[in-house]
């Protein structure tokens, strides 16, 4: 469903000097995959994860969802593709801390093409990842945990075919990471298609593939069970 081809992002320094952040890379995700990237920081990782959910522009290559060009679209139909089938759980803190709980979650969906106000299915969203007792707090009052729920479920509010993640657990403890990674194999159980980057190789073993990212350059291991 998600398709990579030769996909380069290219800075230019002062002078003439440039930096390949992601080198040629190639790779496709089936639905139903859950592929870990494992790279130490600087290694392009969330270069790579930012031109897969449209937010920078690749300087060569392609990024297709299911078959479609991502960059060959225009902002209306490339926001309209990202909205109905891409969920993205950047890195850090990404809530909007005037809002609570629950209108993070919803944002998404009064954003798309969609009728109602979100208010139910954010609800049984938050059940869902635990957290339905949060809805009315703000981001200053929850835990570095619940904070990454809240993220999570506003990543799939819309339904996405693909749930991607941008180093989910890097700030996270130990018990923490844990219930995280249980809550993405539960997704992933579902159906939805994930595609995660990490610095912490032991969750990978949530995934059903892994790759090493270094340099800018993408290669898959074969990962034994």
């Amino acid at each position: 469903m998600l398709e990579l081809k030769q996909l380069t992002r290219v800075y230019q320094r002062a002078g003439s000097d440039s930096f390949t952040a992601v080198d040629n890379v190639s790779l496709q995700v089936m639905h139903g995959d859950f592929v870990s990237i494992i790279g130490k920081s600087g290694s392009g990782k969330s270069t790579l994860m930012n031109m897969i959910v449209g937010l920078l522009r690749p300087t060569s290559g392609k990024v297709l969802i299911d078959g479609e060009d991502l960059w060959a679209m225009d902002d209306k139909n490339m926001a309209g593709m990202r909205s109905s089938k891409i969920g993205y759980v950047p890195q850090g803190m990404s809530l909007l801390s005037n809002l609570t709980v629950l209108d993070n979650v919803r944002l998404p969906f009064c954003l798309a093409d969609t009728r109602g106000s979100g208010i139910e299915e954010t609800m049984s969203l938050l059940k869902e990842l635990g957290i339905e007792t949060l809805a009315d707090r703000y981001p200053w009052q929850l835990s570095g945990g619940e904070m990454r729920r809240t993220a999570i479920a506003r990543a799939l509010i819309n339904d996405p075919e693909i749930l991607i993640a941008d180093e989910p657990t890097c700030d996270l403890d130990e018990e923490t990471t844990k219930e995280v990674m249980e809550l993405f194999s539960n997704i992933h159980s579902r159906g939805v298609t994930i595609l995660m980057v990490t610095h912490e190789y032991e969750i990978t073993s949530y995934g059903s593939r892994l790759c090493t990212m270094s340099s800018g350059k993408l290669m898959e291991k074969k990962v034994s069970r």
